[in-house]
């Protein structure tokens, strides 16, 4: 079954793999929608928008002023009209999904080599990061979910 869908709903998550330090695992219920990029490559994985919270809020990866370097958001933008914006509007909001054996890694199509991430140390939000360090953890399982609470073709205003 493929994760990328109008109706896909998927639980991400992320364990602590570190045997000495308290195990940790999280999850999340998302919505991943395929994207059009016209700068897609095929050797970064495929472009998906990523919505959470039955598809009203989307992750975007972005520098807000004064930033030296990009932070991952929580915007409130539905998923379904996300996806029929421009691609400029759009970008921020685009990771590639790239397979790395049973696992996943989420790039951001607006800063190149800056990845979604989770700490090892519980209850410390999603992150992005540029560093491949044993403190975070980069990559992510997608799980199918059977029923999701709603799909984002449900979602209207």
């Amino acid at each position: 079954m493929s994760f990328v869908g109008e109706n896909s709903g998927v639980k991400m998550g992320s364990e602590d793999w570190e045997k000495d330090e308290p195990q940790c695992y999280s999850e999340e219920i998302f919505f991943a929608l395929a994207s059009s990029l016209s700068s897609a490559s095929a050797e970064k994985g495929s472009p998906i928008l990523l919505g959470v919270s039955k598809g009203e809020f989307c992750l975007s990866c972005d520098k807000d002023k004064g930033q030296s370097h990009p932070s991952l958001q929580l915007k409130k933008k539905k998923l379904m009209k996300l996806a029929a914006l421009k691609e400029s509007a759009r970008r921020p909001f685009i990771f590639y999904r790239a397979q790395v054996g049973s696992r996943n890694m989420l790039e951001s199509a607006a800063h190149p080599g800056w990845f979604i991430c989770t700490s090892c140390n519980c209850n410390e939000p999603v992150g992005v990061t540029d560093k491949f360090e044993n403190r975070k953890h980069i990559e992510f399982s997608f799980q199918p979910v059977c029923k999701a609470e709603m799909s984002p073709s449900e979602v209207s205003d």
